[in-house]
């Protein structure tokens, strides 16, 4: 009867610690490495979702047990997250947080513990800091800017422009707006006449977007910094009469935006998946705690440019959810490194 109890009381204390980290295990074809990659998601947003699911089928790819935890934006939560993830005795972990002080603090606890840790969708904050870490997967956000500055001087040279950008504090934010604006100075072709912030809230950004509009400026192009508020944008056009005066871009590649440019309602935006993202984060975290190596990667996610043109073409819009052929390709093109893994 002892026993029983014993074992009784041991069963509710796993139960008690899965539930308040949020823990989700996926063994997969674990036993063929005995790799144990830990994964910290910060929401439960579309994006984040995708990027989850790279991350799994990575590892289940790979042959690695994933354990996924979710912080839901809370910053008590994220740390035990990521000491559930060590006690669990984890490999690796593959993090994407929602602020600096998560990755910098996952990144530490990771060195203390003697186990990689993999930061992605960052930014390159990490490089900012004294801190160990196995690699900083990206998007390169910097070459957007000139993207975008490229794509305006090429078909629409001599317009003014406006960008509707998402949150003050976001370092992805901060680096895509200003690099277009550095573009389009530099460039000379097309002049940014206003700027505002759209909070990644659709209806805000509409807002927004009619208020310029409606303040008589001289602008004939309207950068957005993703397609959600996009599509809420081009809507909020349409509603007032005026959306033939108007070219829109954004950002993302996501399903909203494919529908938008198929229509022709969306003109250019730059192809950037976060499952595939995800998928080289977790191959990089599985690679390093199979062979070590090098710290403090700097890997680059592929990007592409996509247009009215090309919005059939899965190379020009790499696909957020798992898509095997492309995905591999990919991987084995740009990562040839990790090609091993993907068999």
């Amino acid at each position: 009867m002892k026993k029983i109890i014993v074992g009784v009381l041991i069963l509710s204390m796993v139960l008690v610690s899965s539930i308040f980290a949020g823990g989700s295990k996926d063994k997969g074809a674990a036993q063929k490495t005995g790799i144990k990659i830990g994964y910290i998601s910060p929401g439960s947003d579309t994006w984040y979702l995708r990027a989850e699911e790279g991350a799994k089928w990575a590892c289940n790819k790979a042959g690695a047990e994933f354990i996924a935890v979710n912080s839901n934006r809370d910053y008590e939560r994220e740390q035990a997250n990521i000491d559930y993830l060590i006690n669990e005795g984890v490999d690796a972990i593959v993090t994407l947080s929602w602020n600096e002080a998560g990755s910098v603090s996952t990144a530490e606890k990771c060195a203390k513990a003697g186990i990689g840790c993999v930061v992605f969708d960052a930014c390159g904050v990490m490089f900012n800091h004294n801190v160990d870490f196995t690699a900083s997967v990206d998007f390169d956000w910097n070459s957007m800017g000139k993207i975008y500055a490229d794509w305006m001087k090429a078909n629409y040279p001599g317009q003014n422009y406006v960008y509707i950008d998402g949150l003050l504090d976001s370092v992805v934010c901060q680096t895509v707006t200003a690099a277009l604006k550095k573009a389009t100075d530099e460039l000379g072709s097309n002049k940014q006449v206003d700027k505002r912030i759209g909070e990644y809230n659709p209806e805000v950004a509409a807002r927004q977007a009619e208020d310029l509009v409606n303040s008589g400026l001289d602008f004939s192009i309207i950068g957005v910094i993703n397609e959600d508020c996009a599509a809420a944008i081009i809507t909020r056009l349409e509603d007032m009469g005026v959306a033939n005066k108007y070219h829109v871009f954004a950002e993302n590649g996501s399903d909203t935006g494919i529908a938008l440019l198929k229509a022709g309602k969306l003109e250019f935006t730059i192809s950037s998946s976060p499952g595939l993202e995800a998928a080289i984060a977790a191959l990089a975290a599985i690679d390093y705690a199979k062979n070590g190596g090098k710290t403090k990667l700097k890997i680059d996610c592929p990007i592409a440019s996509a247009t009215t043109s090309n919005v059939n073409d899965p190379y020009a819009v790499i696909p957020w959810s798992v898509n095997e052929t492309v995905w591999t390709n990919i991987i084995n093109s740009s990562f040839p490194q990790y090609s091993g893994y993907l068999k």
